[in-house]
């Protein structure tokens, strides 16, 4: 009796790319090049969204749903990712606004800040702040930068710190894709 061959195996699922950083450290801009250069698609900041639907600070709960949809829509992108999904935010950000804001955060939002990311790419906070109307300001801004590197290395989260214009930027990350994940260098 002959068998029909064995189905083909899945495809490949894209690898998830995380851009991290305070409000105002390049990373919509970042993740729009990264994507658009690698012919892939990214997924925005949902809780940005989210702030300009309602207009007013985030509750803790809120943040909680900010998180959970985060992860929602990677995972509805994920597919669609050529190579790599470039996510401009994670629900470590998220984390941080909680902890800034509330000085506390919902137990799920702590378990989901700790997500995995095939590289983590940290935003310096080195260039002249740009106010939007959403946006708090530069001594926040810091603030978050700081907390989050203090999130990253409490979780043991591998990441890579980049730095200076976006050129700049490119130029450190696009061989750190090209290479794969890899063994990534710590950030400071």
């Amino acid at each position: 009796m002959n068998l029909p061959p064995p189905p083909p195996p899945p495809p490949q699922l894209a690898r998830r790319l995380c851009l991290l950083g305070g409000e105002s450290a390049g990373k919509t801009t970042l993740a729009q090049t990264l994507a658009q250069s690698w012919g892939t698609v990214w997924v925005a900041e949902y809780g940005r969204e989210r702030w300009l639907d309602i207009g007013g600070t985030f509750s803790v709960e809120e943040l909680l749903h900010v998180g959970r949809e985060q992860v929602a829509r990677e995972n509805a992108a994920l597919p669609r990712a050529q190579g790599w999904l470039v996510c401009d935010t994670s629900p470590l950000t998220t984390l941080v606004y909680s902890l800034l804001d509330h000085g506390r955060a919902a137990p799920e939002l702590q378990t989901l800040a700790r997500r995995h990311y095939d590289l983590i790419l940290l935003c310096a906070p080195d260039f002249s702040f740009v106010q939007d109307g959403a946006r708090r300001d530069e001594g926040f801004r810091n603030e978050q930068h700081l907390l989050t590197c203090r999130l990253l290395h409490e979780f043991g989260l591998p990441h890579f710190l980049v730095q200076g214009s976006l050129p700049a930027r490119l130029a450190q990350v696009l061989p750190l894709l090209a290479q794969g994940s890899g063994a990534l260098p710590r950030a400071a």
